[in-house]
């Protein structure tokens, strides 16, 4: 991969300052979901490889285009096609600019004229001197297809460290749910305490949260512990609805829309942990639609995977 840079293999943006631009590119091209930055015509400022390797581009500088150039009619906007495609991605900046964020669900062509169902996520930058739109893309495909590609990763692979399978997993649990966030948080023995594990790589990058703790008291914790507390998977599809549960967010924490999030239960053979103890939960947020039982069912079943996996791996 080459490193010509802002300014060279693409449009440089008008009155941003280059050296903020370049800073926040860096943290593009580390990220390994497919993702690019672009500007409020639709014209590409950059992107990464993952990004360059979905389009089937050799690398990252063989790139140069105008993302429309790629995009079949939104799905769902398919009756309205005499819309240029241009208006309906400039639409879809303008939402993500006012609105903080949008999400929809599109169809891509590569540079080999194959089309690609996916889902896509404009999230405003507000850089020196202007503002730019974050695009993350994910594919989409079938639930079974979702786990028999779970099962396969999680079962065959043994050169896996805890840390890298629950990395895995969290990205797993975005993406079979459709969802642009999620977490893992262990919970203590007593169940007193809970301790968050990690966050995915989209809300690591969207939350400005300084010095994230990690350790929180059940009984102090907002809506996101009711899945301990009530010992079952909690669905909230209207995030800013009035709720008693809720304790209100820290400064700078991820804005939410929608979220899920179910328990993990514990039935050991051996030790004093009493029978159905919670021993993890697993959260989602901000999928474009409502959260289903089949969301949580599949959701369920990564996390219920993952722990077999750490007793079998570990002697749990």
């Amino acid at each position: 991969m080459g490193n010509s840079g802002i300014g060279q293999t693409f449009l440089p943006p008008e009155n941003v300052d280059l050296c903020t631009l370049k800073k926040y590119s860096k943290t593009i091209r580390d990220n390994s979901e497919i993702i690019c930055l672009i500007n409020q015509q639709g014209d590409l400022v950059d992107c990464n490889e993952s990004f360059a390797k979905y389009l089937k581009f050799e690398d990252v500088d063989t790139v140069k285009i105008a993302v429309y150039h790629f995009a079949n009619i939104c799905e769902d906007n398919q009756k309205n096609t005499e819309k240029p495609l241009m208006n309906q991605i400039r639409e879809k900046i303008g939402s993500a600019i006012s609105g903080g964020g949008c999400d929809f669900p599109w169809k891509i062509k590569n540079f080999k004229n194959e089309t690609l169902p996916c889902h896509v996520w404009f999230k405003p930058v507000r850089l020196k001197g202007g503002v730019m739109i974050q695009v993350v893309i994910r594919n989409r495909v079938t639930n079974t297809n979702k786990i028999k590609s779970i099962n396969t990763s999680l079962t065959t692979d043994d050169s896996l460290t805890s840390r890298e399978i629950a990395d895995w997993c969290i990205e797993e649990g975005v993406r079979i749910t459709d969802s642009t966030i999620g977490y893992l948080a262990f919970v203590s023995k007593d169940q007193s305490f809970i301790h968050l594990y990690g966050w995915s790589n989209s809300a690591m990058s969207e939350c400005g949260m300084i010095n994230r703790p990690v350790k929180y008291e059940t009984a102090k914790i907002g809506l996101w512990g009711e899945a301990i507390r009530q010992r079952k998977p909690v669905i909230t599809n209207d995030y800013k609805k009035k709720n008693k549960m809720k304790k209100g967010t820290p400064k700078g924490h991820v804005s939410l829309t929608r979220h899920m999030n179910v328990p993990v239960f514990y039935d050991p053979k051996k030790g004093n942990i009493k029978k159905n103890h919670v021993i993890l939960v697993a959260g989602v947020a901000n999928k474009a639609t409502n959260y289903t039982s089949g969301d949580v069912q599949n959701l369920k079943n990564l996390m219920n995977k993952m722990w077999i996996v750490f007793k079998k791996k570990y002697d749990i």
